[in-house]
């Protein structure tokens, strides 16, 4: 099964910071964008919980099913 990787981020760091992933990916035979996207999903993976995730999941199934609200129609205050 092939992973289409079809989202891009663009972000702004300190040059400490990208010399500091440069080095890193680089003893690791990595390539910089797939030590970020490797360290971004153990991230992901650690602070949500199996619950978590579900949740996620059975919201973009309503969402994509049209049964979600607006955020327009929700009242503040």
């Amino acid at each position: 099964m092939a992973i289409t990787m079809s989202k891009e981020v663009l972000i702004r760091i300190p040059q400490e910071l990208y010399s500091r992933i440069k080095e890193v990916s680089a003893q690791e035979y990595k390539s910089m964008s797939a030590f970020i996207r490797e360290t971004i999903k153990e991230r992901v993976d650690e602070i949500l919980s199996a619950q978590d995730m579900a949740d996620i999941q059975a919201t973009r199934k309503e969402f994509k099913s049209r049964k979600t609200v607006t955020w327009r129609s929700v009242k503040c205050g």
